[in-house]
């Protein structure tokens, strides 16, 4: 931690301290309590300093930062009761977060879900060639692990599924 210019450790903690304390009741939910979310919120003040303009007020950044931060905080962990077990929820979220294995998508052409190197070059050929090139772009993203909203992706899996069984129709 890196105490900006001209402050002393104190005056910095208690700046740190009256914004934890302002924002901490806004983002208490589930099992976290105001002094867990006071804590979470010094943390990110903490870690924040380090990007702190001294041309401007610390109190300003350091509210603006740990708000923004504390949102994400509580997106990131908050699950609802009605929507299934914890465990269940985190799944999904962590689903979302980690990217298509679009090698994955492969396993569809053969019975046993096995995979040699040249049924994956052979099965990148077929869809290279009979990919519509409206599709290209998106099916690029996927291939680099690249965000696509949820639409999208499926209507490019789709489509990628049908050339690999072979039941893609070129007209349309």
């Amino acid at each position: 931690m890196e105490i900006p210019f001209g402050m002393n450790e104190e005056e910095v903690e208690s700046i740190i301290l009256k914004v934890a304390q302002k924002l901490a009741p806004k983002y208490v939910f589930a099992s976290y309590n105001v002094e867990d979310i006071e804590q979470e919120a010094f943390i990110i003040a903490l870690e924040a300093l380090d990007r702190y303009d001294t041309d401007k007020p610390l109190e300003n950044f350091l509210y603006t930062h740990v708000n923004n931060r504390l949102k994400n905080f509580k997106r990131d962990n908050y699950y609802r009761q009605d929507h299934g077990t914890a465990q269940k929820i985190q799944d999904r979220k962590k689903n979302l977060h980690e990217p298509i294995d679009i090698d994955g998508l492969y396993s569809v052409s053969t019975k046993d879900n096995t995979i040699t190197d040249a049924h994956i070059r052979e099965m990148t050929e077929l869809i290279d060639k009979k990919l519509p090139s409206h599709l290209r772009r998106d099916y690029l993203k996927l291939r680099n692990n690249s965000f696509l909203p949820k639409s999208r992706k499926a209507n490019v899996i789709r489509v990628i599924e049908e050339i690999i069984n072979g039941e893609y129709n070129e007209e349309g």
